[in-house]
């Protein structure tokens, strides 16, 4: 009996620890250790776009199956290293070696704000299936993702652009093509220039002044540009060109804009499609000769040349023409001369380059010194005098007294008589070829020639004024002679009386 309860004890203990033991391990150790998830991450991509890296991981000592594979569309199909792509039916390699395991797949994504991924995993080793899986993950995708600045020399940049006279201007649209990004920003300039003659066939159409520029810049926010500028009335050459440097003066020996220009075969032109860049033309010399005469009083005509106007940018030879002579005057840029013409020399003519032939004639100026007019005149002749002063040219004057008419030519500094036999005509009439004045009406002085006695007497006028009045009757100083003269001799006839009184009464005595 007493072993029997010894051997029940001990059974009893032992019944009891293997019970506590399984109680411990069903507490220890959940239902199922089974578990997978995915983690996801994004970053730019050397092209510009996102690149999303999910990682997919398994928990379990055994391996999972993938499936019900849900991805935002999109996107290219996410790969691992060696190219394999994430699909439903992927096994997920098991743990083991105290490591998680793990799949790693990348996919790009060229627009968009989140993607998302999610699947359920399985373990058919141990006939398990997720029933509230975690193994989805979200991911924001990067915002104003950029490539890097491409290579110059592996891929230069393209452009396209027009060029054309348009409304009396000329006009240029430059674009940078869509297909190519800017290594630099780009300036591009629009110019026009003066120059000598129409084209360069010669080799001598040097120097070329600019006329007016515009320049812009192309950069990747501003990839068209517009430009336009005026080109002088004359000859003229415009260029269209990569860069910002005005070439000005451009000489026969200096820099040119060589293949920079747009449109060029090659260089930085070629880089741009379209027509050919540049212009050279135009009509007529890039000079403004101008000519302005002078008359002087002396007969000389005096001729101002110059050559400064607003597109007088280079020499010009003025050619004049008078009698038997031809003389030739250069004029420079922006400057001026004179050329005398001396009196008597006839018409004048003057031509240049960009001026059209013209003639000229002296014109005797208003403010120049007037010939004077003085008339003496007798009992018997009638003489009017023409007094031309210094400085002026010889004047021909026509006079008039009664019928009878007479010309007279009289030199500076000097006078001429035209004298008529005195008649019953009052006034002489002087006319002047050449000059602007009204002929003047001069009166023939009014004295008594009746009895020969009469002494001779002149009169005077003043010179230019004409009267049509006639002179007043002779009176005044000789009419007071005479009463004087009977005032003296009343005065002697009276003395003698008392002289004669005087004797008588003292002869009586």
């Amino acid at each position: 009996m007493k072993i029997k309860s010894t051997l029940r004890r001990t059974a009893t203990l032992l019944a009891g620890a293997v019970v506590g033991l399984t109680g411990v391990v069903a507490i220890a150790a959940p239902a199922s250790a089974h578990d997978a998830w995915v983690t996801g991450a994004a970053q730019c991509g050397t092209d510009g776009k996102n690149v999303v890296k999910w990682t997919l991981t398994n928990d379990y000592k055994t391996d999972a199956t993938i499936s019900n594979l849900q991805i935002t569309a999109g996107g290219t199909a996410p790969v691992d290293a060696n190219g394999h792509e994430l699909t439903s039916g992927f096994v997920l390699p098991a743990a083991q070696h105290n490591h998680f395991g793990e799949a790693v797949f990348t996919q790009t994504f060229d627009s968009g704000t989140e993607v998302e991924l999610s699947f359920t995993a399985s373990w058919p080793q141990d006939g398990y299936t997720e029933s509230t899986p975690n193994n989805k993950a979200k991911v924001q995708l990067k915002q104003g993702c950029t490539p890097p600045a491409p290579t110059c020399e592996t891929n230069p940049p393209k452009f396209t652009h027009t060029f054309a006279l348009v409304d009396g201007k000329w006009k240029s649209t430059v674009k940078l093509d869509a297909t190519t990004r800017l290594c630099h920003d780009e300036p591009v300039t629009l110019v026009s220039y003066f120059t000598p003659q129409p084209n360069d066939k010669n080799g001598d159409n040097w120097p070329q002044y600019e006329y007016q520029s515009q320049t812009k810049t192309i950069s990747d926010k501003e990839s068209s540009v517009d430009l336009e500028v005026e080109a002088p009335d004359c000859n003229t050459q415009v260029d269209l060109f990569f860069g910002d440097k005005v070439i000005t003066p451009m000489t026969k020996d200096g820099a040119r804009y060589g293949d920079t220009k747009l449109g060029s075969k090659s260089g930085l032109g070629g880089r741009s499609t379209g027509p050919q860049g540049w212009y050279n033309g135009g009509g007529k010399a890039c000079t403004t000769p101008a000519v302005a005469p002078v008359s002087s009083c002396t007969g000389d005509l005096t001729l101002n040349l110059s050559n400064n106007g607003k597109f007088g940018k280079y020499d010009v030879t003025f050619t004049v023409k008078y009698g038997n002579e031809t003389k030739t005057v250069t004029v420079a840029a922006g400057k001026a001369d004179t050329l005398t013409i001396p009196a008597g020399s006839g018409d004048v003519t003057v031509s240049a380059p960009g001026l059209e032939e013209k003639k000229y004639s002296w014109t005797r100026p208003e403010d120049c010194a007037p010939p004077a007019v003085t008339i003496q005149n007798d009992c018997t002749n009638v003489t009017v005098v023409i007094d031309n002063p210094k400085d002026v040219t010889p004047v021909t004057a026509k006079v008039t007294y009664g019928d009878e008419t007479k010309t007279v030519t009289v030199k500076a500094d000097s006078e001429e008589k035209a004298t008529f036999k005195l008649t019953e005509a009052k006034f002489a009439t002087v006319a002047f070829e050449g000059l602007k004045l009204e002929p003047l009406k001069v009166a023939v002085k009014d004295i008594e020639c009746g009895t020969p006695s009469a002494t001779p007497s002149a009169s005077v006028s003043t010179t230019p004024v004409a009267s049509d009045e006639p002179s007043l009757p002779v009176t005044g100083a000789a009419a007071g002679s005479i009463a004087g003269i009977a005032v003296l001799l009343l005065g002697g006839g009276v003395a003698m009386f008392f002289i004669a009184r005087r004797r008588k009464t003292k002869f009586t005595a």
